[in-house]
């Protein structure tokens, strides 16, 4: 999802069976006209995924990342040691190796990060990394401040759609605050060709919603109302020139009362003559701020806790996230699509 020239030095996409995602264009969205920004909306109650077309600055500047990001995984591996992650004490930020996780199967993972908090880049926290990155904070907060520009244009349209005051999604998100906001850079090194599988488990984001960027094909999404150990149910996404893959977060889902669906997806091996090369990302998972509340919203659009007969979720974002990812660590909490309750009567354009 990056320029045209990463594209063309690798093999084509082939003719497989691809996901229905639909593409948007940014400055479309930014024209004010309300019928296109209101199929959005109804991509993210019912789809919970689309590309998004973007201005070549914001091109240069993704283009940028993934040679930064080539940097960091090339550094001699006792370099990544030393800014290992380390789960068990709750640090997820820095390197991680292949085959710390594990699949659905219970094999090793195939998929190596190094993930940095947004709090980090942007001054509010400090932790050590390696001189790959900070040698290029700048480009990196830039990235970071030019990404969160266009989630902010997407929630007000959530805003519009949920019949929420415009800013109330991106209050809950803002980058002036702290959360766990990160930014992973993810490589996928080629699969053996006699064993090749799933290198990502399926999951759904545990956060509010994702800027994934990538040039391979290798992500999946579970088609909406599907058996997930169906395997014909999963459907790559067919990367696109100048485009990045947006998908909504289970925090979106718990705010909207369940109308916003956070779909299921996972990571396996990239499609026809892609499958030999090494899959690289760079994903912006963009979390609720620590101190904001995980109670549902309230607007005419968003029923009630109490009208659903749920008790009413009432901690705060950022102790949800922990025990949310430690339920998914310890096998507690089962993957599964949320939300994309029934639409007729919030799926009407103003």
């Amino acid at each position: 999802m990056v320029s045209q020239k990463l594209f063309d030095a690798l093999p084509s996409f082939p003719d497989v069976l691809t996901a229905d995602v639909p593409k948007f264009s940014l400055s479309r969205l930014s024209s004010g006209d309300s019928a296109y920004a209101h199929k959005v909306f109804e991509t993210c109650c019912t789809t919970g995924f689309f590309l998004l077309e973007m201005g070549d600055d914001m091109v240069k500047e993704i283009d940028a990342m993934f040679d930064i990001s080539n940097n960091v995984f090339d550094l001699e591996i006792e370099e990544k040691i030393r800014y290992a992650q380390n789960a068990s004490k709750g640090k997820f930020t820095g390197w991680k190796d292949v085959g710390i996780m594990k699949t659905d199967s219970g094999a090793p993972d195939r998929c190596e990060f190094y993930a940095f908090a947004q709090d980090e880049i942007l001054g509010i926290t400090s932790l050590p990394h390696p001189d790959a990155i900070q040698s290029h904070r700048s480009a990196i907060s830039s990235f970071l401040r030019h990404a969160h520009s266009i989630i902010t244009r997407i929630l007000s349209i959530l805003d519009t759609g949920l019949g929420l005051q415009c800013g109330t999604l991106a209050s809950l998100v803002s980058q002036e605050r702290t959360s766990a906001t990160l930014l992973r850079l993810i490589r996928y090194a080629p699969q053996p060709l006699l064993d090749r599988r799933t290198s990502l488990l399926r999951h759904t984001d545990l956060g509010a919603i994702t800027f994934l960027c990538s040039v391979l094909g290798g992500l999946q999404i579970l088609t909406p109302g599907s058996d997930p150990t169906d395997e014909t149910a999963w459907r790559y996404i067919r990367p696109e020139p100048n485009c990045a893959i947006i998908n909504i977060g289970d925090a979106l889902v718990e705010w909207s009362g369940g109308i916003l669906r956070s779909n299921m997806h996972r990571v396996t091996y990239a499609p026809g003559a892609q499958a030999d090369c090494t899959r690289y990302s760079i994903a912006y998972l963009v979390r609720g701020n620590n101190d904001v509340s995980m109670k549902r919203l309230h607007s005419e659009k968003i029923p009630s806790a109490a009208d659903d007969g749920d008790v009413e979720m009432d901690v705060l974002c950022g102790d949800w996230q922990i025990n949310k990812s430690k339920a998914l660590t310890a096998g507690a909490d089962c993957a599964r699509s949320r939300g994309g309750r029934d639409l007729r009567p919030v799926l009407k354009v103003s």
